[in-house]
């Protein structure tokens, strides 16, 4: 048992030291799904200056497709749970990186099958996108990962390799995605370049995740009395929907999250702001240089946590992001204001963004707390759902305003009014967004309750196990 060889036979998410290389195959999918949202962004753009569609109706549609979000991102979990692969139970559904990027290459590909046709091209693909490949993706990920790593020291580390791995990739991309998007132009052919130049390569690197990372079987059965140790699913629909109506905290980070999304994807906006007011996209590049903070945020966040509680770190970072955009917002085109508000700003996001699991447990063990029912699955869909409505809020609202005020992307030249809505969304929209959660983040008052909270559950919950580890760590510790 204590042998070399005994130790390769554990998995390696049940190791006590798990090899990095784990940890950073365990983010190939979480890359590759991250440049996806912020490439299918660029839809309405897209959309409006390449193929000549009307922003305002490109706008409705997208807003109209979260109706669909609705029914799959609240079933999705039900689904999962009842699904039984020699794969496993939720990595089966990791082929939907791929698909995914099959249907994005689609979409930045519309043929020349009249207006009529391209909107519902258009409406269809950016369904099809987010309706079902991402919706399986997302309620899938959290079950995945409880069923690959067998100990909270492993599904820690990975969370973190994968943040950093992801937000510096994304760092990287925002940066010279304007690069790209300057080259492909208005062209057709461009666009569906730049689209199969992505999706190739980032569909092979994200099925790398179901390739290397393997379900472990966590969950195990009492043998006095044949129950499983997990105590959550046990409730019927209407008792899980009553749990959830009662998580107060529940439904402000449900907020939060709409909110962080919106301004996590009104990079359109940028690119509208830095080709009519700046007089260059490519400077977006430059622009896009505040996203380096992030890396550093993220290793002091947990060191903040420790010292001044994660509700803090919220409310904190909500002030920096209204003083960074009233910074920018006063400095206007000056590059040098820019930079320094969009830096400040930038901090406000994080915490939603990187954070969000810490938050979400916090929320199950809450409405454990408050009704006895242990809910997982739904509050995990019912935050996905929020984020996926803020993305496409994000291209709906830019859209349906862009088209309010007369913006003609056949224009070299803007009118007043167009100009004033792309200042607005590309300013003040966000410092309004930044101060709604900040009233949020006040009335999220977890840190004073946690305490009492926790001595209760684990009262509660006594010596019972929730996932059973010991065999694995037992035997490399032999």
């Amino acid at each position: 048992m204590s042998s070399k060889t005994d130790v390769k036979k554990i998995p390696y998410g049940a190791r006590e030291k798990m090899p990095l290389w784990y940890s950073l195959a365990w983010s190939t999918r979480g890359v590759s799904a991250a440049l996806n949202v912020i490439l299918v962004a660029y839809v309405s753009f897209y959309a409006s200056d390449v193929l000549g569609l009307n922003v305002g109706i490109i706008g409705a549609m997208l807003l109209l497709s979260k109706v669909i979000d609705a029914f799959t991102d609240l079933s999705v979990g039900f689904i999962i749970d009842r699904t039984h692969t020699r794969w496993g139970k939720a990595r089966p559904y990791e082929i939907f990186i791929v698909l995914e990027w099959i249907f994005t290459a689609m979409l930045f590909s519309t043929p020349d099958i009249g207006k009529t046709g391209q909107y519902v091209w258009i409406f269809l693909m950016y369904v099809i996108i987010n309706a079902i490949c991402a919706t399986a993706l997302g309620g899938a990920d959290a079950v995945y990962m409880a069923r690959t790593f067998s100990t909270e020291n492993n599904r820690i580390k990975a969370m973190s390799v994968n943040g950093v791995v992801v937000m510096l990739c994304s760092i990287i991309f925002n940066i010279v995605a304007p690069q790209f998007i300057n080259s492909a132009g208005t062209s057709k052919a461009g666009w569906t370049k730049l689209a199969l130049y992505m999706a190739v390569p980032l569909a092979l690197i994200g099925i790398l995740r179901f390739v290397f990372c393997k379900e472990i079987e966590t969950e195990h059965t009492d043998e006095k009395d044949g129950t499983t140790s997990d105590s959550t699913g046990k409730a019927g629909f209407k008792e899980t929907v009553g749990a959830l109506l009662k998580n107060k905290y529940l439904f402000l980070l449900v907020g939060m999250m709409f909110i962080t999304n919106i301004i996590n994807n009104l990079g359109p906006a940028s690119t509208y702001y830095f080709k009519y007011m700046m007089g260059d996209v490519g400077a977006l590049s430059i622009a896009n240089l505040t996203a380096l903070i992030t890396p550093l945020m993220l290793i002091i966040f947990p060191m903040l946590s420790r010292k001044i509680g994660t509700t803090k770190i919220l409310q904190y970072a909500m002030v920096f992001g209204i003083a960074g955009m009233i910074i920018r917002t006063v400095g206007g085109t000056n590059m040098a204001t820019i930079l320094i508000g969009g830096g400040i700003a930038s901090i406000a996001v994080l915490p939603i963004s990187m954070m969000i699991n810490t938050y979400l447990i916090d929320c199950m063990d809450y409405g454990e707390w408050k009704t006895g029912i242990r809910v997982e699955g739904m509050v995990s869909s019912v935050t996905n759902f929020a984020g996926k409505v803020g993305q496409g809020a994000a291209s709906g609202l830019l859209g349906l305003v862009m088209g309010l005020a007369g913006y003609d992307g056949s224009l070299a030249a803007q009118s007043s009014t167009a100009n004033m809505a792309i200042v607005g969304m590309y300013n003040i929209f966000p410092l309004v967004m930044y101060v709604i959660m900040l009233v949020l983040a006040l009335m999220y008052k977890m840190d004073k309750i946690r305490p009492q909270m926790k001595a209760d559950l684990e009262k509660k919950h006594g010596e019972k196990a929730r996932f059973h580890t010991s065999e694995y760590c037992g035997q490399e510790r032999k």
